[in-house]
């Protein structure tokens, strides 16, 4: 919970944000975005994650969540934008695929390297041609499944 919670000071999601959340996991996470969010779009690529977090929020009683399960790893092909992206699992590198799905003035939350060294990271689309990173702190996260790789130098 310290590091959700460390996550969600840096993000500030507003009540009319939407928000996608890449890698569902328990709900933990999706329960306290909904909470703070107009909308949570929350993909898992495991059907049962999804399963047992549709039950838990169900017995919460948030309905401003819609969960699916799918791979997300190259963004979610949906025909909206979000304000707020969270990804749950660690990327080497963030798809293009993922910055793309930002609104003008939103965020993405990723943690990104390779291990041993890892930052979290809030990426801020300022404007149609700029980002800004700001490095939040150092941790280690788990890989998202299916993530694309960087490309490894070798001599």
């Amino acid at each position: 919970p310290k590091m959700e919670a460390r996550l969600l000071q840096a993000l500030s999601v507003n009540p009319n944000d939407r928000v996608l959340e890449i890698g569902t996991g328990s709900g933990y996470l999706t329960a306290l975005l909904a909470k703070m969010a107009n909308n949570v779009d929350s993909v898992d690529i495991f059907e049962d994650l999804v399963t047992a977090a549709k039950a838990k929020l169900k017995a919460l009683g948030i309905s401003n969540v819609s969960l699916e399960v799918g791979d997300a790893a190259q963004g979610w092909n949906r025909q909206t934008e979000y304000d707020v992206i969270v990804i749950t699992g660690s990327l080497s590198v963030l798809p293009e695929h993922i910055k793309q799905q930002i609104d003008e003035g939103g965020c993405i939350l990723a943690v990104v390297g390779e291990g041993p060294v890892m930052q979290a990271q809030l990426i801020n689309h300022v404007s149609a041609a700029e980002w800004y990173t700001e490095v939040l702190f150092e941790t280690w996260l788990p890989p998202l499944i299916n993530a694309p790789r960087s490309k490894r130098f070798c001599l």
